[in-house]
């Protein structure tokens, strides 16, 4: 009985000891991140202000933190500079893109090819990107192929819907502060989507310009 007690406690105690490594080896595999994103993370604080990482040129090998140091020769400036990246005790030099912050169209969830762009398709943010489409000449475009949800939304991306013909009926709306006064109007000029718009108001015949800032909305004075 003494014996098979001691081997009772034995597979316990396997047990229990199988159940600890399991459970580090999963505790370092969810604290671990891919190297750019240990890079931009260290290199955030330290980046121009209006500037931000457009890219970092390393392989996106899952690493513990801890496992990667991070130095900076000299002073980050835009444009593509390499920064020194040792991992555990080898080192290498690491190319980085730094680019001007601009406002961008990212996707707010997965588009596919030949879809009609809508509103809620896209928000507006500020990357470290080359800026891209208007996000106002957006709505209504076609999607040239897939867009990723989260992806910047480029020029080679989407085929801009074509400009409305002067003659145009079109929705009108003024804005001045917390006051809206809608009506129509007509183009007095072809106008696309996202660009500005001359319209003659129909109910008085005044010319105004505005930004055509939908399929057929013109906006007069404050923009969305």
């Amino acid at each position: 009985m003494r014996v098979l007690a001691l081997d009772r406690s034995f597979e316990i105690a396997w047990r229990c000891a199988g159940a600890v490594l399991v459970l580090a080896t999963l505790c370092g595999l969810a604290s671990a991140e891919s190297l750019p994103a240990i890079i931009e993370a260290r290199l955030a604080p330290i980046v121009p202000a209006g500037f931000g990482i457009a890219h970092v040129y390393a392989p996106t090998t899952e690493l513990a933190p801890a496992q990667v140091t991070v130095e900076v020769p000299g002073e980050l400036k835009a444009g593509r500079p390499s920064v020194k990246v040792t991992i555990k005790g080898k080192t290498t030099y690491v190319p980085i893109a730094i680019a001007r912050l601009a406002e961008v169209a990212v996707a707010t969830h997965a588009i596919a090819e030949g879809a009609t762009l809508v509103a809620t398709d896209f928000t507006v943010e500020e990357r470290p990107v080359e800026p891209g489409v208007p996000a106002a000449s957006l709505v209504g475009a076609s999607v040239a192929h897939a867009i990723a949800a989260h992806a910047p939304i480029s020029r080679t991306d989407v085929l801009l819907a074509p400009p409305l013909a002067r003659g145009t009926q079109v929705a009108l709306e003024i804005r001045r502060g917390s006051v809206r006064v809608r009506g129509t109007a007509t183009l007095e000029a072809a106008a696309r989507a996202g660009g500005p718009a001359i319209v003659r108001v129909a109910q008085t015949k005044t010319v105004l310009r505005g930004v055509l800032v939908a399929p057929a909305t013109v906006v007069i004075g404050d923009q969305p």
